[in-house]
C-alpha cells in the first residue's frame, strides 16, 4: 500500500541554511551578503521572494536619513511563495503565491481594533513608525527569503491570473498613493493637485482619479514623469522648472484646489501645497520629511483658512491587499508601466545607484532574487 502523503509545515532543508540578502551596514554601506535563512515562529510564515523593489524609503535608510540598525536586511515590498508556516497559521498551504503589504498589522492591538492598522504596534517599546516592520525593525524583503510576522493578518493570496509584476507595486506605493486621495477626502467633482510625480505621486494621481476627482493636476520637473502623470490620469501637468506652480494651480482651479497631495517630503513642496489650496481645502501629506519642517504663517493663512492637514502611513494587511488586487483584476488599475527597470538581487548596488540618481528615466526598479 502506498504511504499517505503528509504535507510538512516546513520545507525540506537545502544544502545550507543561508541565503543571499541586501544588508545595511551604515551610511552609504550596504550590499549582498550570505546570512542565516529565516525560520517561521508561532503565527509567522516564511516566503521565498520572487519579486521585490527598491523604495524611496530604502534610499533614506542607505543615505543615513532614517535610522535602522546596522546588520538589517532592508526592503519591504515582497511578492513570493510560502515555503514555511508556523503554528497557528491556518487557511494557507505551502506553495501559495502571496502578496504582503509593506505594513504588517497584528490585527489585535488597540490601533488595529480602532481602525488604524497602519499604526499597529505604536508604543510597543521600539522607536518605529507604526506597523512598518520589514526593513525597519526586522529583516526585510531584499533577500531570497523573508519572514512575515502576524502571517494570518498579512498573507494575501494572489489570483492565478495575475502576475507578480501586476501586483508587486500594490504592497507600498499604490497603497500609499491611493491613501493620499482617500485620507484627503477627495470627492466627486473635486480639483486635486499632486506635488511630485515619483512612484507614490503617480499612484496618488491615479488614486485621485479613482476617487472621482474631476480635475487632477500633476507637478514635477521631469519630462518623463510628467508624461507618465498624464498616462495615470492627470488632466494638466505643471513643470516647476519653468512655471509658477501655485499661480498655475489657481488658474486651472479658479482660485485653489480642493485637495493638495504632497508626495515628496520637502519644505518647498509642503509650502506650495498649502499655498495651492482654496479656503477650507485639505493638504494630504505623504512625503517622508527627513529634515526640519516649518510652516510659515502666511502659507497657512495665519491659521484662519479652515485648512485641514492630514498625514498617512501606508495601509497594509491582507484585506487592503485583496482589495487592491481586485482593482487590478477588474482592469481599473495597471501599474506595470511604472516598473521601468529590472535587476537581479546580485546587482542591487547598481540598481540603487540608478534609482537614487534618477538616471535613464527610472520610475520603479524591480529586484528578482
Amino acid at each position: 500500500m502506498t504511504a499517505p502523503v503528509v504535507e510538512s509545515r516546513r520545507d525540506v532543508p537545502t544544502a545550507t541554511d543561508v541565503m543571499r540578502a541586501n544588508v545595511f551596514r551604515g551610511k552609504d554601506r550596504f550590499g549582498i551578503e550570505e546570512v542565516e535563512r529565516p525560520r517561521a515562529g508561532v503565527g509567522e510564515a516564511v516566503i521565498r521572494v520572487t519579486l521585490t523593489t527598491i523604495c524611496g524609503t530604502d534610499l533614506h535608510i542607505v543615505r543615513g536619513e532614517y535610522p535602522v540598525a546596522p546588520g538589517l536586511v532592508i526592503g519591504h515590498e515582497p511578492v513570493g511563495v510560502i515555503v514555511e508556516l508556523g503554528e497557528g497559521v491556518s487557511g494557507y498551504r505551502i506553495g501559495d503565491r502571496v502578496l504582503v503589504g509593506a505594513i504588517t498589522p497584528c490585527g489585535q492591538c488597540r490601533a488595529c481594533l480602532d481602525g488604524h492598522a497602519a499604526q499597529c504596534g505604536h508604543g510597543e517599546g521600539y522607536e518605529a513608525i507604526g506597523g512598518w516592520r520589514m526593513g525597519n525593525t526586522i529583516h526585510g524583503a531584499q533577500a531570497e527569503y523573508v519572514r512575515i510576522p502576524y502571517a494570518q493578518a498579512n498573507l494575501a493570496k494572489i489570483p492565478d491570473e495575475l502576475s507578480d509584476e501586476q501586483v508587486v507595486l500594490l504592497a507600498d506605493i499604490a497603497s500609499t498613493g491611493f491613501s493620499g486621495a482617500e485620507s484627503g477626502g477627495v470627492r466627486i467633482g473635486d480639483s486635486v493637485v499632486v506635488y511630485a510625480q515619483g512612484p507614490i505621486g503617480l499612484c496618488a494621481t491615479l488614486g485621485a482619479k479613482l476617487m472621482g476627482a474631476a480635475q487632477v493636476i500633476g507637478v514635477d520637473g521631469d519630462d518623463r514623469r510628467l508624461a507618465m502623470a498624464r498616462r495615470m490620469g492627470a488632466d494638466h501637468v505643471i513643470d516647476h522648472r519653468s512655471q509658477d506652480v501655485v499661480a498655475e494651480v489657481k488658474r486651472f482651479t479658479g482660485g485653489g484646489a480642493d485637495v493638495a497631495i504632497e508626495a515628496l517630503g520637502l519644505q518647498e513642496t509642503f509650502e506650495n501645497a498649502l499655498r495651492s489650496l482654496r479656503p477650507g481645502g485639505t493638504l494630504s501629506s505623504l512625503g517622508v520629511y527627513s529634515g526640519k519642517l516649518q510652516m510659515p504663517y502666511e502659507t497657512f493663512a495665519a491659521g484662519l483658512g479652515d485648512h485641514r492637514i492630514v498625514t498617512t502611513l501606508c495601509p497594509g494587511g491582507k484585506e487592503r491587499m485583496r482589495r487592491l488586487m481586485e482593482m487590478v483584476r477588474s482592469g481599473r488599475v495597471d501599474l506595470t508601466p511604472l516598473i521601468t527597470h529590472s535587476f537581479s538581487l546580485q546587482d542591487i548596488g547598481e540598481a540603487y545607484a540608478l534609482f537614487g540618481d534618477r538616471r535613464d528615466g527610472v520610475i520603479k526598479v524591480a529586484i528578482r532574487p
